[in-house]
């Protein structure tokens, strides 16, 4: 039998191992509501207390990003009420049932569809700082959509959009493009079932034209200069490449051709006649409207004279499958040309720095020159594969020869109709 003094060994078994329960991310966003407390409010530092009459917050994490949305309300119980709203919008939306305020509401989640529709876009083989664009755009919208407590594409009314519209700030042009990317992402919406109808209604969202477009154009002798700067066009131009540009300067000049028809110019758009010059015919890539015009000899051997030797095009190699592709190719030209703009430094009657780009030199300039050659609008539109009303618009106020001649007339009115007052 052991004694007293004999030790037994016993064997403790190990604690069992401390089981770390993750955290499950919540299926359906809390929205909180919190307190933005003035400096003499009593509750001052306690953002959970939201009896004061301080303006409201809510607070909610998806997808690990914070979101701090205005309540637009001072009113703790409105607050609740929107939170409450905007959960029911999440909870419909992570079942796939409508919301529970309107059973017509579809409960796609806003920044999910912009996200599917920006992801289309980049798989569409477009450029990416377009593909930026769209996302940077569209993501504002919805932050705007979500400051009035919308969280899915349902719960959007035509009113949404048209406060959105009325708060857009900048030029004109900006904001109608805005506009356009909004319409654009709510058409996607309806054409891939996540709409019934798109509430971005284009009469309603219209924003006009600011005033008069005046564009300028290059006269003969500032032409000339800038064609005289293509040699201290550096960096990576080859000589090849300046006699390029030089063709399809020359080009453009004479035909009003837009940069794109310019650069995508086919040899064979051009046919020879028989009193030696060329007769040009094709369809603009903008609005494939007919263009018709004609060349002489000498400006034709000019523009093959920096063209590509042979092939299909003359000025690229080959015409690009992918839109992205295509725009690079175009816009090769363009930075060339606005590069070789600076250089020129070419200024006004006034002794200002005129911006030269391609548009400037080759088809307003053309538009200017037939206009002050007293060509009836009608006949100019067709040369350049536009609408009469459209050069009357942009361009009545160059024509100098009418200018003249209405002059002349009234002079001849009131020399026939003396008065004594």
């Amino acid at each position: 039998m052991p004694t007293e003094a004999t030790a037994v060994a016993v064997e403790v078994p190990p604690p069992p191992p401390v089981i770390k329960l993750r955290r499950r991310r919540r299926e359906v966003p809390k929205v909180n509501v919190y307190s933005r407390h003035t400096k003499d409010c009593k509750w001052s530092g306690k953002d959970k207390k939201i009896g004061c009459p301080c303006p409201k917050q809510l607070v909610y994490y998806r997808d690990g990003k914070l979101y701090r949305i205005a309540a637009d309300t001072c009113d703790g119980e409105v607050a609740e009420a929107k939170a409450r709203e905007m959960m029911n919008g999440f909870a419909a939306a992570a079942k796939g049932e409508p919301t529970t305020a309107s059973a017509a509401k579809e409960s796609y989640l806003i920044d999910d569809l912009v996200a599917a529709f920006v992801a289309k876009k980049s798989a569409d083989s477009i450029r990416r700082s377009t593909v930026r664009q769209w996302e940077f755009e569209l993501t504002n919208f919805a932050t705007f959509l979500r400051g009035r407590g919308l969280v899915n594409i349902g719960d959007v009314r035509a009113d949404d959009v048209q406060v959105w519209r009325d708060g857009l700030e900048g030029a004109a042009a900006g904001r109608r493009k805005r506009v356009m990317f909004v319409m654009a992402f709510f058409n996607y919406c309806v054409d891939f079932g996540k709409l019934v109808k798109s509430p971005a209604i284009k009469s309603q969202l219209r924003i006009k034209r600011s005033g008069v477009q005046t564009p300028r154009a290059l006269d003969n002798t500032q032409f000339a200069k800038l064609l005289a700067a293509l040699p201290r066009l550096n960096g990576r131009t080859t000589d090849a490449d300046r006699a390029k540009l030089k063709s399809l300067a020359i080009l453009m000049r004479m035909t009003g051709l837009a940069l794109k028809d310019a650069v995508c110019c086919e040899r064979s758009v051009f046919e020879p006649m028989p009193n030696g010059t060329f007769r040009m015919y094709l369809r603009r890539a903008k609005t494939g409207k007919p263009v018709h015009n004609y060349l002489s000899a000498e400006t034709m051997a000019a523009v093959l004279a920096g063209a590509n030797p042979s092939g299909k095009y003359l000025f690229i190699d080959a015409l690009p499958h992918k839109e992205n592709e295509l725009k690079n190719a175009v816009e090769y030209f363009g930075g060339r040309f606005v590069k070789l703009g600076e250089l020129a430094d070419i200024r006004d009657e006034h002794g200002e720095k005129i911006k030269v780009g391609s548009h400037g030199f080759g088809r307003h300039s053309f538009v200017l020159m037939c206009l002050n050659s007293d060509m009836p609008t009608h006949d100019i539109a067709t040369l350049i594969g536009d609408t009469p009303s459209v050069v009357e618009q942009h361009y009545s106020e160059w024509i100098q020869a009418r200018a003249a001649r209405l002059e002349g007339r009234m002079m001849a009115v009131l020399a026939a109709n003396p008065m004594k007052w």
